[in-house]
């Protein structure tokens, strides 16, 4: 009879954890270093787009950087991308970004509100309304690297790998984590809840592809958020709207019926536990993990915030 994994989410989650701040240095550390190239381009010539050079260096940042993690984790979790499915499916494609679209004109119209109440708007500015270059680097950092890079990372890598214990934990994790790497207060609530949206979708489809297409659909409709004004943008935001309310609607019961069958298959693996510390101690040590984890989070955020 097969034994059950052990259930060991402080060693997965330290894994976790290490790469996640490998991507947060690696990315800080080629920040610096494209600063030395790009500054003297911009100091010394008239004829070069700032905005357009800033765009580009982000766009090479987030290539290179998306390579070497994918590679780490790939080495560290024993992961190959090619074992991950790429299966194409529309219908799930297309429900996926109107239940993201739904919860993030939510959140935004709650966050209008707040605002009004002191709460600043820290969320960048993505619309493409600068020139040709800077359009066109903002437009494959943003709704190409980004969700191939991102979907590949957080559902590919680290939910499939915390997975193996129990989907909901895996969904939780990966989501609250993806949801605290982007460094800021205002967009780690949206993602928090599109990474929810994300990670169930791929548990019940099976395809990563699904999730990128998805991820990027969603991306895409916040470039386009320059031209909301226009009839045709107007109109297709109230369709997705609207239709992601009552995917969501639709999906509710099918989405209690996995969380019961979760909370069961987590009463089975509890029974099966096999650690050398009591589980009281393990649970301690988690809770440390998250409240070290948050803490650092909030530090960096309002430091960044502050320039």
């Amino acid at each position: 009879m097969q034994q059950p994994p052990k259930f060991m989410p402080d060693k997965e989650l330290s894994k976790v954890g290490g790469s996640l701040w490998l991507y947060i240095i690696m990315q800080l550390t080629l920040s610096f270093l494209f600063s030395f190239v790009a500054m003297p381009l911009i100091m010394y010539s008239l004829y070069y787009d700032y905005s357009a050079i800033n765009a580009c260096i982000e766009m090479l940042i987030s290539f290179i950087s998306g390579i070497i993690i994918l590679w780490f984790m790939s080495s560290s979790f024993k992961q190959n991308i090619k074992d991950l499915k790429f299966t194409f499916k529309p219908k799930e494609t297309i429900d996926t970004v109107s239940m993201m679209y739904f919860l993030n004109y939510a959140i935004g119209i709650i966050g209008a509100l707040l605002s009004k109440f002191g709460l600043p708007n820290t969320s960048p500015d993505f619309s493409l309304n600068g020139s040709l270059m800077y359009n066109t680097f903002t437009f494959i950092s943003v709704v190409v690297l980004a969700p191939i890079f991102e979907e590949l990372i957080f559902r590919g890598m680290i939910l499939q790998t915390l997975s193996k214990y129990n989907k909901m934990f895996a969904i939780i994790v990966t989501s609250l984590l993806f949801g605290l790497l982007h460094l800021n207060i205002t967009q780690a609530i949206p993602a928090f809840f599109m990474g929810l949206v994300l990670c169930y979708m791929y548990v019940q489809t099976d395809s990563i592809l699904v999730t990128i297409l998805a991820h990027a659909g969603n991306n895409f409709l916040a470039l386009m958020s320059a031209y909301s004004n226009h009839i045709l943008i107007t109109v297709l935001v109230l369709a997705l709207v609207i239709y992601g309310l009552i995917t969501i609607i639709l999906k509710s019961k099918e989405v209690n019926a996995f969380i019961k069958e979760e909370k069961t298959n987590e009463k089975k693996l509890v029974k099966s536990i096999t650690i050398g510390s009591p589980i009281k101690g393990v649970a301690a040590d988690l809770s440390s993990l998250y409240l070290i984890f948050t803490i650092l989070w909030i530090i960096i955020s309002l430091f960044m915030n502050m320039f």
